[in-house]
């Protein structure tokens, strides 16, 4: 059996100059005894130490508060021997190495989280800011040129039924006011089981055939189409890509690659989900959508009932109704459209109550000699 080697030399640094100080080192349980020139002894405790290399040459710090002040003395030691020898005699003292180096970990802590919010606030508050101030200075070239970069990335019907579009396409002309924004209002069908409409930048909507399928009736699409008219009056299509984009470029630049950033608004407008409509959003466009109901003397009741149907299974999530969905694929239609179209019961009752006042209103039936459960696509 070998014996520990116990005594090792070594130079001092007292962390006040760059003089070096040769010392006799002493490996004990408890502590290192270090023996300067003058024969003056130090001795430091093992839960003060701090390694900063563990190959050669071995250094060691140790902290040091007193009557001169704060300051790290460094042990180098350049004996290959040493550090077995240390885990040897003081094994617990090199799993513990580093916790009394004199780190504010609470301070650190502290920072992190100073800094995830300050990033939180950048990406969440920052874009809507810019979005608001930018919108207005949009031109509605702009607009248009980007809705139609969308549009062609969707599969929209080349031939579609034309009966069914010039429903669509008669209620459009039929809500838009004459001093409307200019933009040229035109309907798209997008041939997918979804229940969903989309708004996009500059004019067109894209209403997809799971919408046209669950729909009874031409006042029940008009109610639909009114909400996603307002969304282009109102350009929310334009401030949502606006607040969308605007976060991405943050984040990107945030993480330095300015390219992925510049890059982004490519992607970005080929997804769907991406066009940042708020709740606040949707809320205004039931609103003006349904006074462009009432002033076109159309049924708003039509729009009430599509909104039903479309918050069906939002209900039944919420335990709110008992009726039972006629299928799994009508789950996942109803609910695909509020997944883009944030709602909830409040919608609803903000529309119910806005009509209140026109109850006995004389209203105009859409298409009377049309019967749209005939020309309507299967299901």
């Amino acid at each position: 059996m070998t014996s520990r080697k116990l005594q090792f030399t070594g130079a001092l640094f007292d962390g006040r100059s760059s003089t070096k100080n040769f010392v006799e080192i002493e490996l004990t349980p408890q502590e290192l005894i270090l023996k300067k020139s003058d024969r003056e002894t130090v001795r430091w405790a093992y839960s003060h130490l701090r390694w900063t290399a563990e190959t050669l040459p071995f250094q060691i710090e140790y902290h040091i508060d007193d009557e001169n002040g704060e300051r790290l003395e460094t042990l180098v030691v350049e004996d290959p021997e040493f550090y077995e020898s240390f885990s040897r005699i003081a094994p617990e003292s090199l799993s513990a190495k580093g916790k009394e180096s004199g780190f504010n970990w609470k301070l650190y802590i502290s920072g992190i989280l100073v800094l995830l919010f300050s990033v939180y606030v950048l990406i969440k508050v920052v874009p809507s800011f810019l979005a608001e101030k930018m919108v207005d200075k949009i031109p509605v070239e702009w607009e248009i040129v980007l809705g139609q970069s969308i549009l062609n990335m969707l599969p929209v019907e080349k031939k579609p039924d034309p009966e069914v579009l010039a429903v669509l396409q008669d209620t459009v002309d039929l809500l838009k006011q004459p001093d409307t924004y200019p933009y040229e209002l035109k309907v798209y069908i997008l041939p997918v089981k979804q229940i969903n409409a989309l708004a996009l930048p500059g004019g067109p909507i894209v209403v997809f055939e799971g919408l046209l399928n669950v729909a009874e009736s031409p006042e029940e699409l008009a109610g639909v189409l009114a909400h996603e008219i307002q969304h282009i009056l109102l350009r929310h299509s334009t401030r949502g890509i606006l607040q969308s984009f605007a976060g991405s470029f943050l984040v990107t630049l945030i993480l330095g690659d300015i390219n992925t950033a510049l890059e982004g608004i490519i992607q970005l407008t080929g997804e769907l989900e991406t066009l940042g409509l708020s709740r606040e959003m949707e809320a205004e466009a039931d609103l003006k959508g349904m006074e462009l109901i009432l002033s076109a003397d159309i049924d708003p009741h039509g729009m009430i009932r599509i909104f039903e149907k479309l918050m069906q299974d939002e209900l039944l999530q919420k335990g709110l109704s008992k009726q039972a969905a006629t299928s799994e694929e009508n789950d996942m239609k109803i609910s695909s459209y509020f997944s883009t179209h944030p709602s909830g019961l409040n919608r609803l009752a903000q529309l119910e109550k806005q009509i209140k006042s026109h109850e006995n209103g004389n209203w105009k039936p859409l298409f009377p000699n049309l019967d749209w459960n005939k020309i309507k696509p299967e299901n």
